[in-house]
């Protein structure tokens, strides 16, 4: 089989990739997103990778399978279910650089979001800020701050390659509002569904739809689920951070997207 990465990394590249792994899907996906705003962002990851370590080497190489392509076919999968994102205010945890996140500011401008990108962390999410800036690009806040001590009103929210589901949903339980949405990017579908009650019980989460992601089998199994917010956390909710990260490692083995 071709590889993608044969594709040059500009909007028409881009395109031509999306075409090749998604034949079924593309003309849905090409209409929905500004390829000339992806290729800007796509040239920037790769331009300040080494100074903000973005990716492996392996994800160095594999960029528009595992992270262009990727983040754009699950936000197509959102959008195909929830429908359009234009009135809602979209928020990425454990963004790093902005992945996936800004792929939601990609989209065409009647069905973009108000976008938000949350990460502890300064080194990477940083440069993107200044990317934003330097590209006069609008609609987006970057936000510094440890999600299980932050709180939002939030229409949406997304994760990837962040503590792993269902404890990540315990994290974000302050940042979507009541009525909102939480959307984990999952692996291979493996989980405990006594232990996803337990831990959603106390959040306010509850879980409404499983979608399996067959289109992105060329990178393994993919899932999505999709959480609604019904009511508030009960007090004490999120727990410490060190108490989830202990709790995730002895529940649960690698069911995040890395």
């Amino acid at each position: 089989m071709e590889n993608s990465e044969n594709f040059s990394h500009d909007a028409s590249g881009i395109c031509s990739a999306i075409r090749y792994r998604f034949p079924n899907e593309s003309g849905e996906i090409l209409d929905l997103f500004d390829w000339d705003l992806a290729a800007k962002f796509v040239a920037f990851l790769e331009e300040k990778n080494e100074i903000g370590g973005f990716f492996s080497k392996r994800d160095t190489d594999e960029i528009l399978d595992r992270h262009v392509l990727e983040s754009v076919y699950h936000i197509y999968a959102i959008r195909k279910e929830l429908g359009s994102l234009n009135k809602m205010k979209v928020g990425d945890a454990g963004t790093g650089p902005g992945l996936p996140g800004f792929f939601f500011r990609c989209l065409i401008q009647k069905e973009r979001p108000a976008l938000a990108l949350l990460d502890s962390q300064r080194r990477k999410l940083a440069l993107t800020e200044n990317f934003l800036k330097e590209q006069g690009i609008d609609g987006v806040e970057c936000v510094y701050a440890r999600a299980e001590e932050g709180k939002s009103d939030w229409d949406l929210a997304v994760s990837r390659g962040f503590i792993p589901f269902p404890w990540s949903a315990e994290v974000l339980s302050r940042w979507v509002k009541r009525g909102g949405t939480y959307v984990p990017f999952l692996g291979k579908d493996e989980f405990d569904k006594n232990l996803i009650k337990k831990i959603l019980e106390p959040t306010g989460f509850q879980l409404m739809k499983t979608i399996e992601l067959p289109s992105l089998r060329f990178l393994g199994m993919r899932h999505i689920k999709f959480l609604k917010k019904v009511e508030s956390p009960r007090q004490g909710i999120p727990r410490a951070w060190k108490i989830l990260v202990k709790e995730s490692k002895v529940e649960h083995g690698k069911d995040r997207i890395d």
